[in-house]
């Protein structure tokens, strides 16, 4: 089992205060950036669409990573995963002072309790055999990406997990 896969990742104080900062930080960032915004895929067109049109660069975006506009937006774009793919959050429970795992940014992942007897006996046959561990997606980091080609889109990542699902089912 993964580290990323186990209650302490799960449920800790950093991932806890994360999540509840971006939640009440969500009202008013979501009025400023015109309302509406109601955790659907289709959402993450004009998500995308938001951040493009603040940043022009990666480099300019990974400056601006602990803004309040990139957090929420990371937090936003984990939350359509969670709601609309089975996905659920983790963060790495170290203390802020030791370096984290994906710099201590939450994640989104499948848990394996998640998945099917099958998927899972599929999971652990592919890490056996090339050590992949629990699949992952980091938002924040997901988000930065758009910077690194053109044809990155924040919608990419609901096929993502219906190829995970479809990989695992035909594996």
């Amino acid at each position: 089992m993964d580290a990323i896969d186990t209650p302490e990742w799960a449920d800790n104080p950093r991932l806890s205060a994360w999540l509840g900062t971006q939640r009440d930080d969500f009202p008013a960032w979501s009025q400023e950036h015109g309302g509406g915004w109601d955790f659907t895929p289709a959402s993450l067109d004009r998500l995308e669409e938001l951040v493009r049109a603040r940043f022009s660069a990666w480099k300019e975006a990974d400056l601006a990573r602990d803004t309040v506009l990139l957090q929420v937006a990371s937090w936003y774009l984990g939350e359509v995963q969670v709601r609309h793919c089975g996905a659920q959050w983790r963060c790495d429970p170290d203390e802020p002072d030791q370096l984290p795992v994906a710099g201590g940014y939450p994640l989104v992942t499948v848990p394996r309790a998640a998945l099917s007897h099958a998927e899972q006996e599929m999971l652990a046959r592919e890490e056996e055999e090339d050590g992949n561990p629990t699949p992952v997606v980091d938002p924040a980091a997901t988000i930065r990406s758009l910077f690194a080609a053109p044809d990155n889109h924040l919608r990419d990542v609901i096929g993502w997990f219906d190829g995970f699902r479809s990989w695992l089912r035909d594996a």
